[in-house]
């Protein structure tokens, strides 16, 4: 099925869930009633068209429909701090009123020039999850640069892929014929020093144009402490944003004990609160952030370790199109089935949560 004919059935099934208020008995069925809503973004910017070609589509939301989105959320919850919200939890206290939470991942530069003003403003509080090391950095996180590469050429790039046996020769024909589709199967299937590899390969075919890294900026401290004063939370989402669940135990430990530690000596505030890159979790990445002493984390799945229930709390994250009808419209009908899981509820879980092998694929370098 196509993306046209996914937008007019996920339209057509909020509506007659909405009409037959179904919607309310499967957010009974699944929990999330009791749940406060945690919303995540990654980046806000003035003009979505203009600046598609550089930023993943799912990643992305203009600042026209950020404010949507959040004025919709507002009429309907309360927002609250992530500080709040935690301490709540942690008490057991039930939520007596619905309740919400604005996060952002990363630590683009584009939160502090176009989200936080309109936060300001509405005086909505928010908490960003930054990835420590990238910080004040001039280059680009791997997943953004490998999209570069993979949008600036794509036949080139998927023979690149294929020669290192990163992804087979049927797959680039079949199932990961298009970049994002690609990015997401190398993100998944290597860990960090893999994708460095793929990376330098890719840049040493293609080349990579410098002037579309400019929209791919991080905060820098001052910016971080400024909205920190703000009333922003910071939380931590790993060093260098190593995706925890294809990495080695000591290297989870760095990645999350030790951006904890290089947050709060330079910020000087105790850092309670860890997102998990791409939302992903097992037995064995939640026990390495508990560990690494931190007191609530957060994925994009809508169930939770029994034993670490504040240590997998869910989010639902927005952008662009994730509440549009098909003709390019907002919809409160989809709105609410997305902020709800509903969505989420009927098609599962994306991710794999017990432990992986690693590495998943073989580089040939040849």
């Amino acid at each position: 099925m196509n993306a046209v004919g996914r937008a007019h059935l996920k339209t057509g099934l909020a509506l007659v869930l909405g009409a037959t208020r179904t919607d309310r008995l499967i957010r009974l069925m699944s929990g999330t009633r009791r749940m406060p809503l945690v919303v995540g973004y990654h980046r806000v910017v003035d003009d979505s068209r203009r600046r598609r070609a550089s930023i993943i589509a799912p990643m992305l939301v203009s600042r026209r429909m950020f404010e949507r989105q959040l004025d919709w959320i507002g009429r309907r919850f309360r927002f609250v701090s992530l500080d709040e919200l935690g301490a709540r939890l942690e008490s057991g206290q039930p939520f007596s009123t619905p309740t919400a939470t604005v996060t952002f991942d990363d630590g683009y530069r584009d939160m502090y020039e176009h989200a936080f003003p309109v936060l300001k403003r509405k005086g909505i509080p928010a908490a960003v999850f930054v990835v420590s090391d990238w910080i004040d950095r001039a280059s680009a996180l791997y997943h953004d640069r490998l999209y570069l590469l993979l949008t600036r050429d794509w036949p080139a790039a998927r023979e690149v892929l294929v020669d290192l046996g990163v992804m087979t020769v049927e797959q680039s024909l079949r199932g990961l014929t298009e970049p994002f589709g690609a990015l997401r199967h190398v993100l998944t299937s290597l860990p960090q020093e893999g994708l460095a590899r793929v990376t330098a390969a890719l840049e040493e075919k293609l080349g990579i144009d410098t002037g579309r890294l400019d929209d791919l900026r991080p905060l820098s401290w001052t910016m971080l402490a400024e909205m920190q004063r703000g009333g922003i939370t910071v939380g931590s989402h790993t060093r260098t944003h190593a995706l925890l669940t294809r990495e080695r135990p000591e290297r989870m430990l760095e990645e999350t004990a030790g951006a904890r530690r290089d947050l709060e000596e330079r910020l000087g505030t105790a850092i309670k609160h860890f997102a998990y890159p791409d939302g992903a979790f097992n037995a064995e990445t939640v026990e390495t952030v508990a560990q690494a002493g931190y007191r609530f984390a957060y994925t994009t799945c809508h169930h939770r370790d029994r034993r670490h229930p504040l240590l997998t709390i869910p989010r639902c994250v927005l952008w662009e199109n994730s509440c549009l009808d098909p003709g390019g419209r907002f919809s409160a009908a989809v709105a609410s089935c997305v902020t709800s899981g509903i969505f989420h509820f009927a098609s599962g879980c994306r991710h794999r949560h017990g432990v992986a092998p690693r590495p998943a694929a073989r580089l040939v370098l040849r």
